[in-house]
């Protein structure tokens, strides 16, 4: 369709510079300010009778509110005599993402969440006053030399908007999605109600695109991909980049969960999670500076004796602390245990209210070393049986072999001899043995003597396993308790079915205080998902 030399009688056209599925955009100059814009001419089949025309302008309105440096603004909005719409914007020199990624391929993870965290930025102003992107993806991502620049903010809820008079909220007319399937929410694909954690998946799925070099999902067929962005889980970043640090690729995940209630909260949230997730713990050296201190202290009338005899008591010392870390219980192994008590016992911030506090306290391993060494490579369960019952206090059950980022390990349900008290365990390889490094308890008040199972699930997408444990009551109830374990992070996550419902039919759940706060969320979502399952079976 021809496009006019002159809009609105002040921008001209000049060239072409982007053709996308909603429209064409052209290279123009202000007359009047002799400056460079860019226009936007949507397609014809967007455009509708005047009422069409009047909401179209009453949301660019809300769209030229947004003035952030790393959003392009809008300076006029309006319709060309055919009925086209046409957006004046700002005009960015630079790259797109999409030709970055195609040209260079995969980025680093420092600078995926550099551009990450500034797309965080503007989201969290749009979405501030009200602005939803709807179709963020990396041709909408401008990389120049004053950082990111986000384009479009808005025209997808224009366009869905425009398109509601002939068709669907989510297509046009002639069947177009309003919107990219390889980069929309599973809500956007099912045609529910899109809110500012929409954006957010987008943006889990651009991280995935430039960690990976293409998104989670992708198919030739536009339904197909619609049906796998809505309902299948995303590959797992670390199976794909194994040099990532594992928080990110859990903060990703976060962003990609298919109910918009477990991802982030907002984009300052996701912002800081990111961040977060580069962070490297620092790594101190043992002080030994007091030891120095001590014989430096001493009188000088004995100078010569301790100058001699200090040297050999320190290496007398050390030599003895080695040879004793070759013994049953090592040092490395309490300090790991010490480690775990502090991890279980630090809860996140507890929403209101919470029924239960969580009861999950490790105590001190007292077995430590298996009869007989086991290679792990070739570790089969009837082996980790036996480990499992030569370290345990009691009959242990629920035997589980599981990849950890420090190799296998061993879990398993440990129930005392006098069945009055229930745990599980963690065994881990240490040299050629295997250790039990934590031991966290089942049991609270009212709860002894519960029927224990555990199975594995992924419940992050990070290509590691996590356990669940679900208790159910003995005596005559129909309360549950799920335990779900990290084992990597050694933290727990639980929740307490009570056996009733709520008034829309659906389970009553009391989340105990250590599965509260945003980096639970992937957590929560398999606990409900396990709880549904155990409801289902009654």
């Amino acid at each position: 369709m021809d496009v006019p030399q002159f809009i609105a009688g002040r921008f001209r056209i000049e060239e072409r510079i982007g053709t996308g599925g909603m429209g064409t955009v052209y290279r123009a100059t202000h007359l009047g300010l002799d400056r460079k814009v860019a226009v936007k001419i949507i397609k014809s089949e967007f455009a509708g009778d005047r009422d069409v025309a009047d909401r179209f302008l009453r949301e660019a309105r809300t769209m030229a509110r947004l003035r952030h440096p790393h959003a392009a603004m809008i300076f006029d909005a309006g319709n060309l005599p055919d009925g086209r719409h046409f957006i004046v914007m700002e005009f960015v020199e630079g790259e797109t993402l999409s030709e970055t990624i195609a040209r260079e391929g995969r980025f680093s993870a420092e600078r995926a969440v550099q551009i990450a965290t500034q797309i965080c930025d503007v989201l969290e102003e749009a979405h501030r006053i009200g602005i939803v992107h709807r179709d963020l993806k990396p041709s909408n991502i401008m990389l120049s030399h004053r950082g990111v620049c986000v384009l479009d903010f808005g025209v997808a809820k224009v366009l869905a908007s425009s398109s509601e008079v002939t068709a669907t909220h989510a297509s046009t007319g002639s069947g177009q999605i309003v919107g990219t399937p390889r980069y929309m929410s599973p809500e956007q694909c099912l045609g529910h109600r899109v809110g500012a954690r929409s954006d957010l998946y987008s943006l889990g799925v651009l991280l995935y695109e430039m960690l990976c070099g293409h998104p989670p999902f992708m198919d030739p067929l536009q339904s197909a991909l619609l049906v796998k962005q809505a309902t299948a889980p995303p590959p797992p970043l670390p199976k794909l980049r194994p040099d990532i640090p594992r928080p990110l690729a859990v903060a990703i995940h976060a962003l990609l969960a298919k109910r918009p209630d477990d991802r982030p909260r907002t984009a300052a949230i996701a912002k800081h999670q990111l961040e977060r997730s580069l962070l490297r713990p620092e790594k101190t050296l043992p002080e030994i500076e007091p030891l120095s201190s001590t014989v430096a202290s001493l009188r000088p009338a004995h100078g010569l004796i301790f100058r001699v005899g200090a040297p050999l008591c320190l290496v007398v010392m050390f030599g003895a602390l080695l040879a004793w870390g070759y013994t049953g219980e090592s040092a490395t192994v309490a300090k790991m245990d010490q480690a775990a008590t502090a991890s279980l016992n630090t809860q996140p911030a507890q929403m209101t209210p919470v029924a239960y506090r969580s009861p999950l306290i490790v105590n001190q391993p007292t077995a430590s070393v298996t009869p007989r060494p086991v290679a792990v490579e070739r570790l089969t369960l009837d082996q980790a049986k036996k480990i499992a019952a030569g370290l345990a206090k009691g009959t242990v059950s629920n035997v589980e072999i599981i990849d950890t980022d420090s190799g296998t390990a061993i879990t398993a349900i440990e129930t005392s001899r006098d069945k009055a008290k229930t745990n599980f365990i963690l065994l881990q390889r240490r040299g050629r043995k295997f250790r039990l490094t934590m031991r966290g308890s089942l049991d609270f008040q009212g709860w002894q003597r519960a029927n224990w199972t555990s199975e594995l699930v992924d419940a992050d997408e990070d290509g590691y396993p996590e356990v669940i444990f679900s208790g159910r009551e003995t005596r005559e109830g129909h309360r549950r308790q799920l335990v779900l374990f990290v084992p990597n992070d050694r933290r727990t996550y639980s929740m307490l079915l009570t056996g009733e419902t709520t008034a829309n039919g659906t389970p009553r759940i009391i989340w105990l205080s250590n599965a509260v706060g945003a980096d639970a969320a992937a957590y929560r979502s398999a606990l409900r998902q396990r709880a549904r399952v155990l409801v289902a079976r009654k």
